[in-house]
């Protein structure tokens, strides 16, 4: 059984900024460092050496992307991306699933119901302090 299987949930505006964090530190790690390396490699020998023209980051980027596609179509065992099914889940699995999932949506109820019962008492007070206070009212015109 798998004890280490989470539910992930990504929720408002502080989750979305956290996804747009990784998509970029990914893309600047993956993509950006990679193409930098790739143009300052290419100016510094083969523009000094050859007398090539120099590129900027851009065209950096593409050699990289070149020499990623290079080496991934030429090498048949090694391969950066490997996209596997994962493994089914058995009845056991699923049914522990299924009453955790049930659990929270039970709790998520029960705090709903305890909000709600607490907005109804402060409303109850308010309305009681206000036909207290009117009652003081009327009593204070009554003696007068």
């Amino acid at each position: 059984m798998r004890k280490n299987a989470k539910i992930v949930q990504i929720s408002g505006i502080r989750g979305l900024l956290f996804i747009i964090f990784v998509v970029v530190c990914l893309a600047a790690g993956f993509i950006v460092f990679p193409g930098l390396v790739g143009m300052c490699l290419w100016n510094c020998l083969l523009a000094a050496s050859f007398g090539v023209p120099e590129i900027n980051i851009f065209q950096g980027i593409l050699l990289w992307g070149i020499v990623a596609l290079g080496i991934y179509l030429t090498s048949g065992r090694f391969s950066f991306v490997q996209l596997k099914r994962p493994a089914q889940l058995d009845e056991d699995e699923i049914q522990d699933l299924m009453t955790k999932i049930k659990a929270r949506s039970q709790g998520a109820k029960i705090n709903s119901i305890i909000l709600n019962s607490e907005k109804l008492h402060s409303k109850e007070n308010l309305e009681a302090k206000e036909n207290s206070a009117t009652l003081s009212e009327e009593k204070k015109k009554e003696n007068l």
